[in-house]
């Protein structure tokens, strides 16, 4: 029950492992409003990518370093199931990695777009678990890269944007309860989550007075392809469905709930 308490586990008296009527994305309404998902090709970014079209939003820009074609004619279908108008979606090539390609992105989208409303900093690594003397360089950087430059690199590429074109002007940071950890052989992933957090805070300290308006969300234990990526003593943990996280996601987003 300790760790429970400090992670926030039993902050709310009810938990769910998948979605609920309350969060229901077909219940809102996102018309007229535009949207960015990085990591959308799998996992948590393609099931936030079908939250959004099923609560008609207007536009949906999709980023990943793989191949997204096949999720655009899903994101029309599920919009065309949840009674909405068909979204426009624009997929752009990603590496949130490297800044002239969140650059590049950020111009797809304004150019695209009349505005940005929602940014969704989802893409995420997590490295094998080892401890640090046994530790590769390139993995813990890997996972710094893309868990703290990565959100850092996208969200400086598309304020601009945000801040001279209106608009709901929100950005959310994937984080995870691991922010709260320190678990053997997590050194990378854990202190990654927990530097998101602060970054998200920075956001709202430099930015807030613009109209920023920030949030970092814990996904929930999912059993994605990264999830998996944890000992397979705890894929037991791995109780979620993507759409939990997705559809608050949206609920979340509908608004600005300051």
């Amino acid at each position: 029950m300790s760790d429970g308490l400090h992670t926030g586990v039993y902050f709310t008296p009810t938990r769910h492992s998948d979605t609920y009527p309350a969060v229901d994305p077909c219940k809102c309404d996102l018309s007229g409003k535009y949207v960015f998902i990085t990591g959308a090709s799998k996992g948590i970014g393609r099931a936030t990518a079908l939250s959004y079209a099923k609560a008609g939003c207007a536009g949906i820009g999709i980023g990943a370093r793989t191949d997204l074609s096949s999720l655009v004619p899903l994101l029309t279908q599920a919009a065309e199931e949840a009674g909405k108008p068909a979204p426009q979606v624009v997929p752009v090539t990603l590496d949130v990695t490297d800044a002239e390609s969140a650059s590049a992105a950020a111009a797809s989208i304004a150019s695209s777009f009349p505005r940005l409303d929602i940014l969704i900093n989802n893409a995420g690594y997590l490295e094998k678990r080892v401890k640090i003397a046994e530790s590769d360089p390139s993995e813990w950087q890997k996972t710094w890269s893309v868990n703290v430059i990565g959100p850092y690199l996208v969200t400086r590429a598309f304020l601009p944007q945000m801040l001279s074109k209106g608009g709901d002007k929100i950005v959310v940071n994937l984080g995870s309860i691991a922010a709260h950890l320190t678990s053997p052989g997590a050194s990378a992933y854990q202190t990654s989550k927990l530097a998101v957090l602060r970054f998200t805070e920075f956001l709202d300290v430099d930015h807030g007075p613009d109209g920023v308006l920030t949030f970092a969300v814990h996904p929930c234990g999912v059993p994605t392809d990264m999830g998996k990526r944890l000992p397979e003593q705890m894929h037991k943990a791995l109780t979620e469905t993507p759409e939990l996280c997705a559809d608050t996601l949206v609920f979340l987003t509908e608004k600005r709930r300051e």
